[in-house]
């Protein structure tokens, strides 16, 4: 059988084939060739989402002027470091010359008349220095006043030494470094005066945070009368004083209490403020 024999009795066949490849032609061509197609329903969302998603981060960048500014947080807060406490002595203004020991209203005017404004100026002044400009202004008058110390207790309230300064000012008599006992610090009364500094009176042990009228009877009754006998007593003795008093004072935590008695033994009220504001009830 020849070719043209073949066809002419299996025309059917080849019909079938031109039929089967225009439907598979059509079915392609409905499955890749047209967007409305079964298989690009997902395609086509997702287009029409990501044109939403442009126009909406189109909108926000238009409208960043609105945005409040965002402060930095600082690198101690990021690394999880606690956040450093103010100090009391945070309140006083460099400005404010009348901290120093030996100067008053009436000299602070005169200093800042001349120049000196704060304590930076100030200790950047040699005691002769101020001597001079003293003299200038009346020397007979201000003959009596000595400004030796003047820029060296300046130097310590400009680098907040406040401690050294307040132990400084303690051994002064005016100003002057001829005082024969302790005499008051004149920092120190003025930031109790201004109510930023406590000060209690020697070995009371309510000075000690944690410790009311209750507790403080109950460490005189044994035998911890001073603060000095405190910050001597080992945590784990006053917990026994406290449990052996009942269970009300099962909660006070005195861990704290020693270490709190000796800043206040030594006198370092500054140190002592800064760590009993850190406290809670005598806890950390």
């Amino acid at each position: 059988m020849n070719i043209i024999d073949f066809f002419l009795k299996c025309w059917w066949w080849i019909f079938l084939l031109m039929f089967l490849s225009f439907l598979l032609g059509w079915f392609l061509k409905r499955l890749f060739g047209n967007e409305n197609g079964p298989c690009c329903d997902d395609l086509k969302r997702w287009k029409e989402k990501h044109h939403e998603l442009e126009n909406k981060y189109s909108q926000l960048l238009s409208s960043t002027d609105n945005i409040p500014a965002i402060h930095s947080v600082p690198e101690t807060t990021k690394m999880g470091v606690a956040p450093q406490f103010f100090s009391p002595f945070d309140k006083l203004s460099a400005d404010n010359l009348q901290i120093i020991e030996g100067i008053g209203p009436k000299m602070e005017e005169i200093l800042q008349a001349s120049g000196i404004k704060n304590w930076k100026d100030l200790a950047g002044k040699t005691p002769l220095e101020l001597r001079g400009l003293l003299d200038e202004v009346d020397a007979s008058k201000y003959k009596i006043i000595d400004p030796t110390t003047w820029s060296d207790q300046a130097q310590l309230a400009e680098d907040s030494k406040w401690e050294e300064l307040i132990a400084m000012q303690k051994t002064l008599d005016t100003g002057k470094t001829n005082a024969i006992n302790e005499t008051d610090s004149k920092l120190e009364k003025m930031m109790i005066k201004l109510g930023l500094l406590k000060k209690w009176k020697k070995d009371d042990l309510k000075a000690i945070e944690g410790i009311g009228p209750k507790i403080e009877s109950l460490l005189l009754n044994a035998n911890i009368k001073t603060w000095d006998e405190l910050s001597d007593t080992p945590v784990e003795k006053i917990k026994g004083i406290l449990h052996a008093a009942g269970d009300r004072y099962k909660l006070a935590d005195p861990t704290t209490w020693p270490e709190q008695a000796e800043l206040a033994a030594e006198g370092r009220w500054h140190d002592l403020q800064e760590l009993q504001d850190r406290l809670n009830g005598g806890r950390n």
